[in-house]
């Protein structure tokens, strides 16, 4: 049965000719609302109207960290144990006051429930190191086991026992949502005992008391929904304050037109625009506010290089031939070198991002904590590569040649523009130096990637914490490592010994010295990372702080 909504929300959108009032937001996006259970919550429209209604202990704020529902930690010295004080006085949307019990409850229940597609599975997998609720893991994970993990204290402090030092514990926090335990008990939901504790292990909460009635503690609170829009209200006894914009809704809106020409109409306050070509002509028009270079958060462009590759039409390891390579091209460090030297990030950002990227030198996100801002990345330099190139193979490869296979994606402009870069210069060095280029749909060109069948590949990787980035991308353990097939016992020896440093500070000159090893090893190379893009209405304030945060409540008219 579909709910009404409110008379005031009805007038605010019945009317294509008015602007939206002062005091409201129209948000309109291209796809829909389907779940604001905030432990399944996870694509994009879910996810934004979730993080407006619940909180977590801690706040991203583009990869700074700051107390939200906690006022502050302290951690054990070797990190496995970390105690929360929490906020005093904070309230749900029902009335109820938030105690240490609905926090110990609330996270509790996230590493309890959720299907393996969940938020709450990402944080099971981060912070207990659990993929999947297997036959051998529910042996083990255990109500006493869970009740150990998560406790209140005489004081009133939540108390985080792990197994193991964790980097990006903050990081988690922050998309472990507090709850109120009465309100969920009541509805049907986990009992938080050992009664019912299997029946929740896993279980897919989506449609949950939550999911059709939200209660958090977020600054805006939950009045309706239907197919195409999710309406909010400014709560007024959110702890931080009442927000200034009061009403909000979240519009479903199909048409890429429509949705900017409501923008330019008044109609909606913030339009998804589909690409860099729309928002052009929306430069200059009144009443709209154009944004073309906004930073993004927690993701990094890379060349990884696959050092055995699993192609048995590829030659093996060591053999050469003008018509093909080894298996193990680029296990030789002159070779890696040479096609980081090869690529023409001019070109790249003119052509691939049409001049809207910034500039790597490592790695690591543009915005991380341990960027060493230092180091000089390959640099495109075709004398370089040349040099580079007539060391490799001992001196053979420049001699006997090679025909290198690239992949281009399927609607994928941007990889035509990578492998165009890599085929001009390549051939360009020497005459029997030759680049064959191939089109794939993405999802067969990741299955070939992560099947280690290309011999190189572009990705965009990404994550809060160094070592969540730089163990994905290098470790032989890490998620890429079928990708790249290689292991340097010294890099994973550096790479632990970071992970299990307690505290920022500490642990900042240590992944200097990975990012400096990675920089003369060439594993892989950053490519210039894409700026994004928005447009919104000329009246509405704080944008660039909500691209930080993704928060509503910075928002202002």
């Amino acid at each position: 049965m579909k709910r009404s909504l409110p008379t005031l929300t009805l007038a605010l959108i019945a009317s294509s000719a008015l602007a939206t009032p002062k005091d409201a937001l129209v948000y309109q996006v291209s796809s829909a609302t389907a779940s604001v259970e905030p432990a399944q919550a996870l694509v994009t429209y879910d996810a934004l109207p979730t993080m407006q209604m619940y909180e977590g202990l801690y706040l991203n704020n583009f990869g700074r960290y700051e107390p939200l529902l906690a006022t502050g930690f302290t951690q054990s010295k070797d990190g496995k144990t970390t105690t929360f004080t929490l906020r005093k006085g904070v309230k749900f949307h029902d009335g109820s006051t938030m105690t240490c019990a609905d926090v110990e409850y609330s996270m509790r229940r996230t590493f309890l429930v959720g299907s393996e597609t969940s938020r709450a599975a990402q944080v099971r997998a981060n912070l207990l190191s659990i993929p999947g609720f297997t036959p051998e893991v529910k042996k083990t994970f255990t109500f006493a086991k869970l009740s150990s993990l998560v406790k209140c204290n005489a004081a009133g402090q939540l108390v985080l026992t792990l197994d193991r030092n964790v980097p990006s514990l903050l990081d988690s926090i922050t998309t472990t949502y507090i709850v109120p335990m009465k309100a969920l008990v009541a509805g049907g939901d986990w009992s938080g005992t050992a009664r019912d504790f299997a029946a929740f292990m896993g279980k897919d909460v989506s449609n949950s008391t939550l999911a059709q009635k939200p209660i958090g503690t977020g600054a805006y609170q939950f009045v309706a929904r239907d197919p195409s829009r999710f309406v909010m209200r400014g709560f007024d006894g959110y702890w931080g304050g009442a927000p200034k914009l009061k009403n909000v809704i979240i519009q479903k809106v199909d048409s890429d037109t429509a949705r900017v020409l409501a923008l330019q109409k008044g109609d909606a306050d913030i339009a998804i625009v589909p690409d860099r070509d729309t928002l052009a002509k929306l430069k200059g028009v009144p009443g709209v506010k154009v944004y073309e270079d906004l930073p993004t958060q927690n993701l990094t462009g890379v060349i990884l290089f696959n050092q055995n590759i699993k192609d048995d039409k590829l030659l093996p390891a060591g053999q050469l031939a003008e018509n093909n390579i080894p298996v193990n091209f680029f296990s030789d460090i002159h070779v890696r070198r040479a096609f980081a030297a090869l690529f023409d990030t001019k070109t790249y950002v003119r052509d691939g991002q049409k001049g809207f990227a910034q500039a790597r030198n490592t790695t690591l996100p543009p915005n991380n904590w341990a960027e060493d801002k230092t180091l000089r990345p390959p640099a495109y330099n075709l004398k370089t590569a040349e040099a580079e190139l007539k060391q490799a193979f001992g001196g053979k490869l420049w001699t006997t040649g090679f025909t290198v296979p690239l992949e281009t994606y399927a609607g994928l402009g941007i990889s035509d523009v990578i492998a165009g870069i890599f085929k001009q210069n390549i051939e360009k060095l020497n005459p029997k130096f030759h680049a064959t280029i191939s089109t794939l749909e993405l999802s067969a060109a990741n299955a070939r990637l992560l099947g280690g069948k290309s011999a190189f590949g572009a990705l965009t990787w990404g994550g809060a914490d160094p070592d969540t980035v730089l163990r994905g991308l290098y470790s032989s353990g890490g998620i890429l490592a079928p990708a790249t097939n290689f292991k340097d016992p010294k890099l994973e020896e550096m790479l632990d010994k970071a992970r299990d440093t307690v505290g920022q500070n500490a642990r900042r000159p240590l992944y200097r010295t990975v990012l400096r090893y990675l920089n003369q090893q060439t594993y892989a190379f950053p490519l210039p990372q894409p700026l994004a893009f928005a447009a919104t209405t000329s009246a509405l304030k704080g944008y660039p702080e909500f691209n930080n945060t993704n928060l509503f409540r910075v928002l202002s008219k």
